[in-house]
């Protein structure tokens, strides 16, 4: 059609097009990843959770807590947008009831009956901050929700700290007191069901598909942001999802571990680190690998490997349900120090993984190589493990009632790639 053709267009045809498009969108039904057994599940316990903590009302902003409740996801949650774009929306609970209100915009209704299984939903026709906190509030007070003590999620990046003040105000205006309350909503989500450890188990086999196609293909001369391009690929082919955090691939040791993929040429011989999370239903594992590019490695780092891999060995061994975990840390701090590496060691430990938005996937629960600690290893909690002597070897491990297990089915050890 010629661009005078198309000017032809006349504004009826444009509309039946707009209203059949969304005709289209309002037929879609919601396709949540769990089924309604599970988020039941997920309701009552972080209503026995908000109760315990002495709440009336829990304020949930965080996108993981939201979508951990009612299933739902957007890549766009206002954090760090305009100042004219607030980041109010939220889902909140009445504790005493265990009922869940989930407030938006309109232009994200079709995104919420896609995502969410949740069933009272209130959105705002403007987008304007002003209005859509007055609609909340205003919401929350005919219900008769109002009132005591209020849960907000301070740890929270959504919202910002700015809008966390206006919102706590408006609460406060209204005769209610305001709490913290990041660990009421963080705890019921430590130990994962099986439901969910079935998805993250899958998200791992996603991880190895990119690690083996990293392997595979990597090549003397391509840069970093090549290499890392050739594992997120084959990730996402095999269905993975973008994760919370940039999959790095980076030349050297762990104190660029924390660097973005750059274009770095990679040369022969180099020690490259590849650092992704696989990711299904926004549940993260976590697996790192290092690899020699273009020639095997030396004595030296298959040695290297081999202590790391020990603390793997120790870990899934040792760390069943109820086991402290100071014991457990010890034998590996205790292997460290026969070998020569304790205090050329970096961070050896763990923290909790499972589902998780940008920008970040360390979850609350945390454990360190040589630190004090009074915990215990729980079945069903899921972590990564981080063994790092020089250059980091990760694997997500589930914690059993006898010990551990790794997802992993990568050896632990140090490859040459390419």
């Amino acid at each position: 059609m010629t661009n005078t053709a198309r000017a032809h267009v006349d504004a009826d045809r444009l509309r039946r097009l707009v209203a059949a498009t969304y005709a289209d969108l309002a037929a879609e039904t919601t396709a949540p990843a769990f089924s309604a057994a599970e988020y039941e599940r997920r309701r009552r316990a972080l209503q026995d959770a908000a109760r315990l903590a002495g709440l009336d009302l829990l304020v949930i902003s965080a996108p993981d807590a939201m979508c951990w409740l009612h299933g739902y996801q957007s890549r766009w949650y206002r954090a760090q947008s305009s100042t004219r774009w607030p980041p109010f929306q939220c889902t909140v609970m009445h504790v005493d009831s265990g009922r869940y209100v989930v407030y938006d915009v309109e232009h994200h209704s079709y995104l919420l009956r896609r995502t969410s299984v949740a069933t009272d939903v209130v959105l705002s026709r403007d987008d304007d901050g002003d209005a859509v906190l007055r609609l909340i509030v205003d919401d929350l007070s005919a219900r008769g929700w109002l009132g005591g003590c209020v849960g907000m999620e301070f740890h929270s990046h959504v919202p910002n700290r700015a809008t966390s003040q206006i919102v706590d105000a408006a609460l406060t205006a209204r005769g209610c007191r305001v709490v913290d309350a990041s660990a009421v909503t963080r705890s019921p989500r430590l130990v994962k069901s099986p439901d969910e450890i079935a998805v993250i188990e899958r998200a791992a086999a996603i991880c190895d598909t990119g690690l083996r196609a990293l392997q595979a293909e990597v090549r003397p001369g391509m840069t970093e942001k090549h290499a890392w391009g050739l594992m997120v690929s084959a990730m996402a082919a095999a269905g993975g999802e973008p994760a919370a955090l940039h999959e790095s691939v980076a030349v050297g040791p762990i104190e660029l571990g924390h660097a973005y993929a750059s274009d770095r040429p990679i040369r022969r011989g180099d020690v490259l680190c590849a650092d992704p999370c696989g990711v299904v239903d926004r549940y993260h594992a976590n697996i790192e690998r290092w690899y020699v590019v273009g020639q095997e490695p030396s004595d030296e780092l298959y040695r290297l490997a081999a202590i790391e891999a020990e603390a793997f060995a120790i870990l899934c061994a040792r760390a069943g349900d109820g086991v402290r975990v100071a014991d457990v840390t010890a034998e590996i701090a205790n292997m460290l120090r026969d070998n020569g590496l304790w205090g050329l060691h970096n961070w050896n430990g763990g923290y909790e993984l499972g589902l998780s938005f940008p920008p970040d996937w360390v979850g609350e629960w945390t454990f360190t190589v040589g630190e004090p600690s009074d915990d215990v290893f729980r079945s069903g909690v899921v972590t990564n493990y981080e063994s790092i002597v020089l250059y980091p070897m990760i694997d997500t491990v589930v914690f059993g009632e006898h010990g551990a297990r790794t997802l992993s089915a990568l050896p632990l050890d140090v490859a040459r790639a390419g």
